[in-house]
């Protein structure tokens, strides 16, 4: 079974395809989609979409976790991420991908044990989980790591 995380950002969106055989989990790809910084909507929102369907067709993932919102402050960064976030949940659902959306307290605590886990420790508990000797890249890519490696748990909530 493959699993897609997502962390989306309007300009910057953490992805990470892992894929479980037996009772271990592999990491396929992760990195990040992105977009130059200024760019306007819908041109990102289109880069995103190709972006995304190129790792969509490229790794055929079994179902998508992907990591639900909340803001409490800033209405304008909050509606940008939305858009993108839309466009993802559509693209998934144009290639009959199921998902799962975690929180990020959810997310944490699936990979840390606390829900109020650090970024860096995130990346601790994702290398000792997976086997990695080190994580590269951006954060975001790791917060879709640990998207992904939450889905797994919660897969069964669809029926996979």
């Amino acid at each position: 079974m493959k699993v897609l995380g997502i962390d989306p950002g309007s300009h910057r969106m953490g992805y990470a395809v892992l894929e479980k055989e037996s009772s271990r989990i592999h990491v396929r790809t992760y990195g990040t989609i992105e977009v130059p910084p200024g760019t306007k909507s819908p041109i990102n929102l289109i880069a995103i979409r190709r972006q995304l369907e190129a790792i969509l067709d490229e790794f055929h993932p079994d179902l998508a976790c992907v990591e639900d919102l909340f803001f409490a402050k800033n209405r304008t960064t909050a509606a940008k991420v939305y858009e993108s976030r839309g466009v993802v949940l559509l693209t998934l659902g144009e290639h009959n991908i199921p998902f799962v959306e975690p929180t990020a307290s959810q997310i944490k605590k699936g990979t840390t044990g606390s829900g109020v886990a650090d970024k860096k420790e995130i990346k601790t508990a994702l290398k000792l989980l997976l086997g990695l000797a080190e994580l590269t890249g951006h954060d975001d890519s790791w917060d879709a790591m640990a998207s992904a490696y939450v889905g797994f748990a919660m897969s069964s909530s669809v029926g996979l």
